[in-house]
């Protein structure tokens, strides 16, 4: 070891001697073994202004946290503190070399690391305690079974284990980088050869991640995704009857529904299920097969194409014949909710069509990355489509138009009439529709960004615009004052304000985010604190956890399609206790 150090020394010598600009300082940091980067001690900025990032982490955000992810969540946020404690320090000691001041000796550091390193246990200890008893407190609040206290150990362990793996990769990525900057410092003067470190350094990093990392999850996802949009359903049968796609004289061939397509085709309300409770009250009706089109990205080539194509599948289904028409834009895969579906199915006996179309076969969140704009061409194509025909009929003799859109379908959904100002929005709603269901908005809806800014006075999760006259924003419907008058055609949002799909926007990086406003909603937390970049990496777990919630809370609706549709598209001399009773019966099945 001592010969290394030696021999480092020497070459060190030689490599200060040659520095360009007499930039010793980066020619030491070059002449360091990669032994010394590896293991050398940590940073005491580093470690001090992590230690108030990792305080910062273990607070309460939208939602609870498994322990795992809470030790993800708490490492990455001590890694970014430490970073910028060690890049404060550097700033400082530049600044001072430069004034000619000499910074903190060796021993003044040891001594400042002796009165820190009893400290730390208490901090610790404390942290622990604090997350274990916010964290059971907000399982209360969303219905979820307490946090044990014997995850706080292991939650601990991980994070030390996902703090040494990070640290080392960072480590060892500086070491690279500050050989390739002491090579250059002994031809060029010093700040040409930082410059150009940083230059190759950004163009390896944006190579790396694009060319071999982007495009290497896209091949993957494709060919992944792709094969099993393919497949069928264990137990899906092709359907036989002629009111769905995929059945006898259909339009859109059964194999280029795609996976989803084929099991919402497949999956009609039948006519037993629609006997038990078809209508208002508990007496049976004679039902109606409803109508169920879709059409896959195999079935025709282009967006409007596939809107085309839906709509004259409609008129061969007898679509347009039925009491209530909905336009429903999908999730990314192409999904429509089984649920939401038969509970409107159920509602109206089968007296119902739906139509979808697909434009991805993705999950949600890697077709909100890579092809969003497809969500909102689709959902734009198949509303014009269908209005187009809707509205040559004659008013007296043609179904309720209602557009419904979850999730990612919103978005979509939403881009259909979308204007330049939420009151020009609301217009096209009123004129080209008989009511909208938009549910677990994304952050990135067009109106309901609109709808958010133009909140005046009331809060962020249950924003209030001209009264509620037209659209009204419910984070709960048993709060809904069914009292209130609410003239057709209605437009409602269903949002929980613990939906970490509609709160989660990048500049919660650097300013507290509208959802922290007091009052917050029923099932967020009044101990939230904003803190910077922390807060946004806590509601990145947010995101991940936000479809494992008890229905009624983060981005699980399963609890409010029935009360939705029965809002916006009731059948005539429908009832709460209606209502009730079909939620028993799907609750049920």
């Amino acid at each position: 070891m001592a010969t290394d150090l030696e021999d480092a020394g020497e070459a060190g010598a030689v490599d200060e001697a040659r520095a360009v600009g007499g930039d010793a300082h980066f020619a030491r940091r070059g002449r360091r073994t990669f032994r010394q980067f590896a293991l050398g001690p940590p940073s005491t900025a580093g470690l001090v202004v992590g230690a108030i990032f990792w305080v910062a982490s273990i607070g309460p955000t939208l939602l609870p946290r498994a322990w795992t992810f809470q030790a993800a969540i708490s490492a990455l946020s001590f890694l970014v503190g430490y970073g910028l404690g060690v890049l404060g320090a550097l700033v400082v000691r530049a600044t001072m070399r430069r004034l000619g001041r000499s910074g903190p000796t060796t021993s003044t550091r040891t001594r400042v690391r002796r009165v820190l390193l009893p400290a730390a246990p208490v901090v610790v200890a404390a942290g622990v305690v604090v997350w274990q008893v916010s964290q059971s407190d907000q399982r209360d609040l969303v219905a979820m079974p307490a946090l044990s206290p014997a995850f706080v150990v292991p939650m601990l362990l991980l994070t030390v284990v996902l703090v040494a793996v990070l640290l080392g990769i960072g480590r060892c990525t500086s070491f690279v980088v500050s050989r390739i900057d002491a090579a250059l410092l002994r031809h060029i003067p010093g700040w040409i050869a930082h410059s150009v470190t940083v230059v190759v350094v950004v163009a390896a990093a944006w190579t790396i991640s694009t060319d071999y990392v982007a495009d290497g999850f896209l091949r993957w996802a494709n060919r992944s995704f792709g094969t099993f949009d393919d497949t069928t359903a264990e137990g899906v049968t092709q359907p036989t009857s002629a009111t769905v796609s995929g059945g006898p004289g259909t339009l859109t061939p059964w194999d280029t529904l795609g996976f989803e397509g084929r099991n919402f085709a497949a999956g009609a309300t039948s006519a037993e299920d629609l006997t038990e409770l078809a209508g208002p009250g508990a007496d049976p009706v004679d039902p109606v097969e409803p109508v169920r089109v879709y059409v896959g990205l195999e079935t025709a080539d282009t967006t409007e194409e596939r809107a085309q194509l839906a709509v004259r599948e409609l008129e061969r289904t007898g679509g347009f014949d039925r009491a209530v028409l909905v336009v429903w834009t999908v999730t990314g895969t192409g999904w429509v909710d089984p649920v939401a579906a038969r509970s409107l199915e159920t509602m109206w006996g089968g007296d119902t069509a739906i139509v979808a179309t697909q434009y991805s076969y993705f999950p949600s969140w890697i077709s909100f990355l890579v092809d969003k704009d497809e969500a909102a061409r689709d959902g734009t194509a198949l509303n014009h489509a269908v209005y187009e025909k809707w509205s040559t009929l004659p008013e007296d003799d043609r179904p309720q138009l209602v557009s419904f859109g979850l999730s990612l379908g919103s978005f979509g959904s939403e881009a259909a009439f979308a204007g330049g100002d939420v009151t020009a929005s609301i217009d096209r709603v009123v004129e080209r529709t008989d009511g909208v269901l938009w549910m677990g908005p994304t952050n990135s809806n067009e109106i309901w960004n609109q709808v958010e800014r133009s909140r005046g006075s009331s809060p962020s999760w249950q924003p209030v615009i001209d009264d509620g006259a037209v659209m009204r924003y419910m984070p709960r419907l048993d709060e809904l004052d069914r009292s209130e008058p609410w003239d057709a055609p209605r437009m409602l949002y269903i949002g929980h304000p613990s939906d970490p799909v509609t709160w989660w926007d990048v500049p919660t990086l650097w300013r507290e985010p509208p959802w922290m406003e007091h009052p917050v909603g029923f099932d967020v937390p009044s101990r939230t604190r904003w803190f910077p970049v922390v807060t946004w990496i806590q509601t990145v777990g947010d995101l991940i956890a936000g479809f494992s919630t008890p229905p009624g809370h983060g981005h699980n609706y399963t609890n409010s399609y029935t009360d939705g549709w029965a809002i916006v598209a009731p059948p005539p001399g429908w009832t709460d206790d209606d209502t009730a009773r079909l939620e028993k019966i799907l609750d049920a099945g």
